[in-house]
């Protein structure tokens, strides 16, 4: 590895929050596009890794400068867990293929003038009083910042109070807490004597009397009247009204209810938000459980956004969030982080996903988009697998969870490529259904999805144009079109093309797609850790490279990092594949890397992790 410097340049409390700016110097790479520098915590009980924003990355010289800065709220860095005395952290620098764990320091000028100015005060015998360390408490100097850089680390002291409160701290907390409840009816039934007051203000937006809300979109003036009504009541009581919300109230009431009943040690029970059906991670971890007829096996699975969910599935998931011994999800799913964890049970994360790829989770926090600190979301899980060891570190800091968390099984979904049998009954399937394909060569198009997610997502069809690259492959291909669940538009086909390029985006699982193809063409999508188990030769079309770096990044430089040949530019993608320039050499370590049992037993390691759990008091 090539030496780095890493300069302190300043830590700093103002109330409970933290302002960490750091730089970094080293030899220059122009392939390294994506630097990141990462700061791990620990309370003592807790770590939590946690990205530091690169706000700079610049060369001059042939050396890099990287300025890294961000301003964390300590309350929020550790989950569900009381600050104490002391908290350390470390840094971790990412550039390229190098990997600078816990790495040496030097403090800045700024910081060396804070030690100078401390040191003159203590030789001056200027002691704080009591009354001044109240203050610095209230003015929020909540820790004292020493840099043990011997150790690498730098160590925080508490400077309030960390013991348990007093019992008049405790009563003013509690009183506190009741008049807000106070104020918060009293606001409800304000809000409902003054409905009318709001449907005239609406009467009067609507007549243009007074301006409208522009964010309210509606169809006709009486859809906006009640709409207006709304938000001027929504915004008096500082309380959402509608279906949703009374939906919302109604789960957290039932499942307050079944807390009252005793966990059941022997339910387990699948939770999804990503699928209607037992398929993927979920399908092969039910296939070993489903024989233990000890078990009392339980499903929720709708693949609606939570505005859209099943009435009847939302109260299914609070009774069963509240009862079961072991609860198992596959992807994010906001209702588990709106409902209490109870004591007894164990929530696993089965992610959907192979390896490490995009950002996502905590790992994006400073990015438009990106999980705050503050955010629950992810940070209640007991446990969560993956593929390998060597991306546990970048889950711990995507989900906010401690390391230890992160258990390497694999992923259960994989099995299948190591299974002759199922490989070639899905074959025999496949040709079977399309004949026409029999003797062709089958190039697969992947890509994951542009915009924010389920509601948005999409991918610019008109970019990758399949009647024309089929016209320059010629005769002997057949494309087959597998775009992600969150998109919506479609390749158009042209008629005489229909029996040779298929789209096969709504009814075939992906995984399958993947034995009978010859060329894989994706973009940023983690199907290339799959197929890397099948050696299958990749291609990466990827137009808005510099764009998706901006906007969400990854865990790794990826022109460096995937497995396959790199075009930016549609015109490319037939001439390489003709030529067969697809680089395959980088196959075998790439999947080395991501991959640490390719035994086909990822399941059963799964499944073992989840019986460890059901036998523990």
């Amino acid at each position: 590895m090539k030496k780095v410097e890493f300069t302190v340049e300043q830590v700093e409390f103002t109330g409970w929050k933290m302002w960490i700016s750091v730089n970094v110097r080293g030899e220059y790479d122009d392939r390294v596009r994506n630097p990141k520098i990462a700061i791990t915590f620990d309370s003592g009980s807790q770590t939590r890794r946690v990205p530091l924003t690169v706000c700079s990355y610049t060369e001059k010289n042939g050396r890099f400068l990287i300025y890294a800065q961000y301003t964390y709220d300590v309350r929020y860095i550790f989950y569900n867990e009381p600050l104490g005395e002391k908290i350390t952290f470390w840094f971790d620098v990412m550039y390229g293929d190098d990997y600078y764990e816990h790495i040496s320091y030097h403090v800045g000028e700024i910081v060396n003038r804070a030690y100078d100015l401390e040191d003159s005060a203590n030789a001056n015998g200027e002691e704080k009083s009591d009354m001044e360390e109240e203050d610095m408490e209230l003015q929020g100097e909540a820790y004292e910042v020493v840099f043990s850089i011997d150790k690498s680390e730098v160590e925080l002291y508490a400077k309030f109070n960390t013991g348990p409160k007093s019992f008049l701290s405790r009563a003013v907390i509690k009183l506190r807490s009741l008049i807000a409840v106070i104020w918060q009816v009293a606001q409800l039934l304000i809000g409902f004597f003054l409905l009318p007051v709001f449907l005239v203000d609406a009467f009067l937006a609507v007549l243009k009397c007074i301006p409208r809300k522009e964010e309210i979109q509606a169809g006709n003036w009486v859809a906006y009247l009640l709409k207006h009504a709304r938000w001027r009541w929504t915004a008096f009581c500082k309380m959402q009204i509608g279906i949703l919300p009374v939906k919302l109230g109604c789960m957290t009431v039932v499942n307050k209810i079944a807390s009252w009943f005793p966990v059941r040690k022997n339910r387990v029970v699948f939770f999804s938000n990503r699928r209607n059906d037992l398929s993927g991670n979920f399908e092969f971890v039910y296939d070993i459980l489903k024989k233990d007829s000890s078990l009392d096996i339980r499903f929720v699975l709708d693949s609606h956004d939570t505005s859209r969910m099943k009435f009847t599935n939302m109260l299914r998931l609070a009774i069963y969030f509240a009862n079961s011994r072991i609860i198992l999800v596959d992807d994010y799913m906001e209702l588990l982080f709106k409902l209490p964890r109870r004591q007894g049970t164990v929530l696993i994360q089965l992610w959907h996903a192979c390896g490490a790829f995009k950002t996502f989770g905590c790992s994006r926090m400073g990015k438009i988009g990106g999980q705050g600190l503050k955010s629950p979301n992810h940070r209640s899980y007991d446990f969560a697998t993956v593929s390998s060891k060597e991306i546990a570190k970048f889950y711990a800091e995507g989900f906010g969870l401690s390391l230890e968390k992160i258990v390497a099984t694999g992923v259960p979904r994989t099995d299948i490529f190591f299974d002759q049998q199922y490989k070639e009954k899905i074959v025999q399937k496949f040709y079977k259904k399309y004949p026409k394909l029999k003797g062709k060569k089958i190039l697969l198009f992947a890509p994951t999805f542009r915009g924010n997610g389920k509601k948005t997502g999409y991918y610019p069809v008109e970019l990758f144009d399949v009647n024309k690259l089929y016209k320059q492959l010629g005769e002997d291909y057949a494309i087959l079109i597998k775009h992600h669940p969150f998109v919506k538009n479609r390749n158009p086909i042209q008629p005489e093309y229909k029996d040779y390029i298929i789209d096969l985006s709504k009814n075939s699982e992906l995984n399958d797609l993947l034995f009978v193809t010859d060329v894989l063409i994706t973009d940023y999508s983690s199907v290339v850790f799959e197929a890397s188990l099948l050696n299958i030769p990749m291609l990466f079309y990827v137009y808005d490279l510099e764009q998706y770096i901006a906007t969400r990044g990854f865990y790794y430089e990826y022109e460096t990092f995937v497995p396959g040949k790199i075009v930016y530019h549609f015109d490319e993608i037939a001439d390489t594949i003709l030529k067969n320039d697809l680089e395959q050499e980088k196959i075998e370590p790439f999947k080395n890397r991501f991959f640490d049992g390719k035994d086909g037993k990822s399941t059963e390691r799964t499944v073992a992790l989840i019986y460890e759990h059901l036998k523990k008091e």
